[in-house]
């Protein structure tokens, strides 16, 4: 299945405030791809810490996906825009990559846009970081 990007994704609720307010306190976030989490933030099914699944990607999350062209493995951790580092491979929640992964389960086929085009991932393995 392919990742609709109007598709309901689930959200924890200390994520959403988070976002929410980033997103009131930084109108412009890299132009579209603040509407597109905007859209994913209004329209989650918000979750506690408690009752969110382990194999949904959320903030903080470790995510490896795998490359259904390449064939080839990648490890991401989503984080907040502050925190985001190429090196350490943090991507921003509001990057392409990010957005896409974002509220995404284990299992799930997603896309993202590249200059060269979309790119298919399959979300292989979700960790997650301890909340308690």
């Amino acid at each position: 299945m392919l990742t609709i990007e109007n598709k309901k994704r689930i959200v924890a609720k200390e994520d959403h405030l988070l976002l929410t307010e980033y997103l009131k306190k930084n109108k412009v976030v890299n132009g579209n791809k603040a509407d597109s989490m905007l859209h994913v933030v209004e329209n989650a099914e918000l979750l506690e810490n408690g009752d969110f699944p382990w194999e949904v990607v959320r903030l903080n999350s470790r995510v490896i996906i795998r490359d259904k062209v390449a064939r080839l493995n990648y490890t991401y951790t989503v984080v907040m825009p502050e925190l985001a580092d190429h090196k350490q491979c943090k991507v921003s929640v509001f990057s392409e990559i990010g957005s896409a992964l974002f509220g995404n389960s284990r299992g799930n086929d997603i896309y993202w846009k590249t200059p060269k085009g979309k790119r298919y991932f399959t979300i292989m393995a979700v960790s997650q970081y301890d909340y308690k």
